[in-house]
């Protein structure tokens, strides 16, 4: 009975892995053929049959047998899974995933790996530098490298936030817990911490290694040590190498990341006055925070922006007070557009953050337990962890929320900051939810809710990764770059009278200029309203060229519903006179508006 009882599960999981590798070559084998709207509904559905199957496999394995060392199989068959999500874009051959800023992050690694840019030139070149070690010792495009530098990233995030999970809780079903949580990409939020090449969605990434390695530091206690071998250790030396790397990959996401640092300094402080025991069981933790800020303010000595985005946010508060400046400009914008395109306010937040305010709420809870003196059958590690990362967060929350002010509030900040709290919500909120699991289990109702919780964990997953990636589900464009449209830009910068300014659907052509810099750059002129399409030779002053591409009508007419830009405007570009097609490719078409 026992031996079929443990062989059902190991079917199981074969079951699933095999899966998994059906659904990759069957994604494998149909790349994109031109720009795709939807990652979700341009991949074949044996590739999402496939996922479904293996996550629901890892779920009734892990939740049957959570003690069994089948569980850690399910885990790592979740894990497989959601990787093979998340590395879509390398599996079905995309050339490059990354509009807008990814764009210019493109031309940069180009430039610093061509020696063009000094690396010092920009604030943030880590990455970027990555991204070029691995095109010269892989022989692959730097397209390519910048997603294999994302995806590695995100495997960083989803092994070291279940690692500190267990430095929280040294238990198997806590660590399960927060694999899955994990698992969920909780960060991802599609406005300012997004799945692609973005610095500070990597440095947030990159950053739970050093949290690790902080926290590893701490609790690593030898007691033959004395003096110096205190604070010097093999891991504080890579928290050091870390902490150089970190800044180096977006000094934002670092700010926060030494605010972390700072309040676990107090902490140790004010807990030492109070006990001499207490410390014992810990290293010192100044001379890695001293460390960290070190290096984050010689680099950031270097550089104006870090100086000139900090006086707009002071400018931007001050502004509040005084009543020159108004609130909330990014939501109130975003909600505007949602509205305008038949969406309503409570779908899209049902659909993005529905999953992020329960794991906030439970993170909540777990401060105001600590605050009232709970978890005491956490051990010291453990509860001095907890208080680092949930009274980091009262820190930084009110922080997070003040850049909805003033006009600080139009930039993408605040969804940023919402990002890298839930990566903190998460490893928080995965402590939580093992308590009330486990309260859940020992409940009159434990047994049943066993036996149906692969289902709603199923649900969970599904609500999850459908917002990994932008897509008309949550009236966005894809940020898929087809490598035509590329071909199609280089062309048209090539063959383009100097003097003669290039115009665009939505916005000029101007970040395709930074992804090219190997290219003159041409004239640029400003966005052609939809007005204007209808008679473009009536509207502008001289001669133009005006790039349409497949990606300007698919993201205008599928997900943005036509909100500025009509089918029917798009289709009149090409039936007017004095507007002849120089280049098309079917990716995209440059037209030349003659006076």
């Amino acid at each position: 009975m026992k031996n079929r009882s443990s062989r059902l599960p190991r079917i199981l999981l074969i079951f699933g892995f095999l899966a998994v590798v059906i659904s990759v070559l069957v994604a494998h084998a149909s790349p994109a053929r031109g720009y795709e709207v939807s990652i979700y509904q341009s991949t074949p559905v044996g590739f999402w049959v496939g996922v479904a199957i293996a996550l629901s496999v890892s779920l009734v394995v892990v939740v049957s047998t959570p003690t069994s060392r089948y569980a850690v199989g399910g885990v790592a068959l979740a894990g497989v899974a959601i990787t093979a999500v998340s590395a879509l874009p390398l599996i079905r051959r995309y050339h490059f995933y990354g509009f807008n800023d990814s764009l210019t992050h493109l031309g940069w690694a180009k430039g610093l790996s061509a020696g063009t840019i000094p690396t010092v030139e920009t604030i943030y070149p880590s990455g970027h530098i990555s991204a070029g070690m691995f095109s010269s010792v892989l022989g692959l495009e730097i397209t390519q490298t910048m997603m294999l530098v994302v995806l590695f990233l995100s495997l960083t995030y989803l092994v070291f936030v279940p690692l500190i999970v267990h430095m929280i809780v040294p238990d198997r079903r806590a660590v399960l817990i927060g694999v899955f949580s994990a698992l969920l990409f909780l960060p991802v939020n599609l406005n300012g911490f997004k799945l692609m090449f973005f610095p500070y969605s990597l440095a947030t990434f990159l950053g739970m290694i050093l949290l690790y390695l902080f926290f590893k530091h701490q609790f690593s206690v030898d007691e033959a040590e004395v003096g110096w071998q205190r604070h010097v250790t093999p891991t504080s030396v890579l928290f050091v190498i870390g902490s150089v790397a970190l800044v180096t990959y977006h000094i934002q996401a670092a700010a926060n990341f030494l605010v972390l640092f700072a309040v676990a300094s107090v902490l140790q402080f004010v807990y030492s006055r109070k006990t001499e025991t207490y410390v014992l069981t810990q290293r010192p933790v100044y001379g890695l925070t001293v460390a960290f800020a070190l290096v984050f303010s010689l680099w950031m000595a270097q550089y104006t922006v870090g100086f000139s985005t900090g006086g707009l946010f002071i400018d931007s508060i001050l502004g509040v007070f005084s009543g020159d400046s108004g609130t909330g400009t990014a939501i109130s914008q975003r909600t505007e557009s949602v509205s305008a395109v038949g969406g309503g306010l409570l779908e899209v937040f049902v659909k993005l953050f529905l999953l992020k305010a329960v794991y906030a709420l439970v993170t909540l809870g777990v401060f105001v337990g600590l605050l009232f003196g709970r978890f005491s059958d956490v051990d010291e590690r453990g509860r001095f962890i907890l208080r680092t990362l949930t009274f980091g967060l009262a820190v930084l929350v009110p922080y997070f929320f003040a850049n909805l002010f003033g006009s600080i509030s139009e930039t993408n900040f605040f969804f940023r900051h919402v990002g890298f709290a839930m990566a903190l919500s998460t490893i928080v909120g995965s402590v939580g939810l093992y308590y009330v699991f486990g309260a859940l289990s020992t409940s009159t109702y434990g047994t049943r809710l066993k036996s149906g919780a692969p289902v709603p964990g199923l649900v969970v997953f599904a609500v999850a990764l459908l917002v990994v990636f932008p897509s008309p589900y949550i009236y966005l464009p894809s940020n898929h770059v087809p490598e035509q449209q590329f071909q199609a830009h280089d062309s048209a910068f090539t063959v383009a009278d100097e003097d003669i300014r290039f115009v665009g659907i939505r916005d000029n052509p101007g970040r395709f200029v930074d992804a090219l810099p190997e290219r003159q750059p041409p004239a640029l002129g400003f966005r052609t309203p939809e007005e204007a399409l209808s008679d473009l030779p009536a509207y502008y002053d001289g001669p133009r060229y005006l790039m349409v591409s497949q990606t300007d009508y698919d993201r205008e007419v599928i997900a943005y519903r036509e909100l500025r830009y009509s089918e029917k405007s798009l289709s009149a570009v090409e039936n007017q006179p004095k507007v002849n097609r120089v280049i098309s490719n079917g990716a995209a078409d440059l037209y030349y508006i003659s006076e």
